[in-house]
């Protein structure tokens, strides 16, 4: 079968669903200045669904400037073919080709436009250039692309040769367990075990059997040949003591004894074992603090503290929060075979939420919306409601304090804005619920929503 027969054989709902997939906006009017169609594509430029347009009239956008300038008089005027630069209404610049169809008598029966936006790295989907930019799984990189983490990254190529203890601090879900892979990767151990403990989720009983190991018989319940500590087990390799701050004072001992001499003896042994072990904590927690009050010890913290390393919240660095979006809509969307990606709004709520939970957080919220969203855009109604940061009821008190009544003004406008967008989430929804002009939806859209940085 030829392809003209293949495509004769095309259904007009496939056909359908093929342009829709198309990352070009491909809109289409009749001879009446109507809306025939539209692809998905319109909720990135326009921040709408094609429903919400298909079926309108040309001059139903034109007071609110969705777009300027207009081509589409020229083309039924003149009945030719024109290429634009337009500005939509979200600050977006686009290039428009606009392209006549003709009837038998030589009238406009159609006009097909072909809309692209300057495509950016972080509108790529599914590209496989995404994954050699911000991460290579040979390499296990951390997708990053802040001028904060490239010095990070740096620092860790420079110290990965160097057989010197390291500290990892930061906050729950910034990924400390990966970078630390990732230095056993480059460093000249990587071809040696890496082994990984969490500190935390063994009882204090048992966590020194685990990293010592103990002797044949060494107490009741013990296996008959004895059992090998992760210290042993990582001979020549890392150990990463994550959570370390829950060790008992009694196994920091040990710990320094091991660093200080390079052996340890297990328990109910009576040779010691030697080892060669580089180890990279990492915890939570103020160490200095813990130090200061007696619960860390001091001479411990200084033979691991040799390297500090400290990795900064994903709020402090929303350059890559993108990255990392598309990171994980390439893992999901392979995972889940399914095709998904953020319209330009729901994009902006996600960069600017304060992640409390860092990129552990974030990669649980994006792979939730791949797996609940039944449309290839995800827009900003699709949205954990957390991430609009509103609150259930709007503060009927007045505060104690404040700078100036614009500024309270300001803010009680943020919060109504968000609470009213979480559920209107179109500029036009909004209008009719505010009962104001589309125009003034889409100012406060643009000012609260999708170019606010402080939430």
């Amino acid at each position: 079968m030829d392809f003209n027969s293949q495509l004769f054989n095309l259904d007009i709902e496939t056909f359908a669903k093929i342009i829709d997939a198309m990352y070009d906006e491909v809109l289409i009017y009749d001879g009446n200045y109507n809306i025939a169609y539209i692809n998905q594509a319109c909720s990135r430029h326009y921040c709408c669904s094609p429903k919400e347009m298909i079926g309108k009239n040309f001059f139903d956008f034109i007071e609110d400037k969705w777009w300027e300038p207009s081509v589409l008089p020229l083309v039924y005027k003149n009945k030719k073919s024109y290429a634009i630069k337009q500005t939509v209404y979200t600050g977006k610049e686009l290039l428009t080709i606009a392209v006549p169809i003709f009837d038998q008598n030589n009238e406009i029966k159609y006009v097909v436009m072909n809309v692209r936006d300057e495509v950016k790295e972080k509108d790529i989907v599914n590209a496989s250039e995404r994954i050699e930019t911000f991460y290579s799984e040979k390499m296990n990189t951390p997708v990053f692309k802040s001028k904060i983490m490239t010095e990070l990254m740096e620092l860790i190529k420079k110290i990965s040769t160097v057989n010197v203890n390291v500290i990892l601090l930061g906050e729950s879900g910034t990924g400390k367990t990966m970078y630390a892979q990732f230095l056993h990767s480059i460093s000249d151990r990587k071809d040696k075990p890496f082994v990984s403990i969490n500190c935390a989720s063994i009882p204090q009983e048992l966590l020194e059997s685990e990293l010592f190991g103990y002797a044949k018989g060494a107490f009741t319940g013990a296996k008959t040949q004895g059992k090998k500590g992760l210290f042993e087990i990582a001979h020549e390799g890392i150990l990463f003591l994550d959570e370390i701050t829950e060790l008992s004072l009694s196994a920091q001992a040990k710990l320094l004894h091991v660093l200080q001499n390079g052996e340890f003896l297990p328990l109910g042994a009576t040779v010691p074992v030697k080892v060669n072990v580089r180890i990279i904590a990492a915890t939570n927690k103020n160490l200095k603090n813990l130090v200061n009050t007696g619960n860390f010890r001091e001479d411990l913290y200084y033979r691991l503290n040799v390297v500090e390393i400290y990795i900064p919240p994903l709020r402090s660095r929303k350059n890559d929060i993108l990255p990392l979006i598309n990171f994980f809509l390439i893992e999901f969307n392979k995972k889940y075979n399914v095709t998904r990606y953020f319209s330009e709004t729901a994009l902006s709520i996600l960069k600017n939420y304060k992640w409390q939970g860092n990129v552990r957080e974030l990669k649980h919220v994006v792979e939730r919306l791949v797996i609940t969203s039944d449309t290839m855009i995800i827009d900003a109604s699709m949205l954990p409601k957390t991430l609009f940061n509103i609150v259930d009821e709007i503060d009927d008190k007045l505060p104690s304090q404040i700078q100036s009544f614009d500024s309270a003004m300001n803010d009680f406008e943020e919060k109504l804005v968000k609470r009213a967008y979480a559920q209107n989430n179109t500029s036009r929804k909004l209008a009719k619920y505010f009962m104001i002009t589309q125009t003034r939806a889409n100012k406060l859209i643009r000012k609260h929503i999708t170019n606010n940085t402080s939430f």
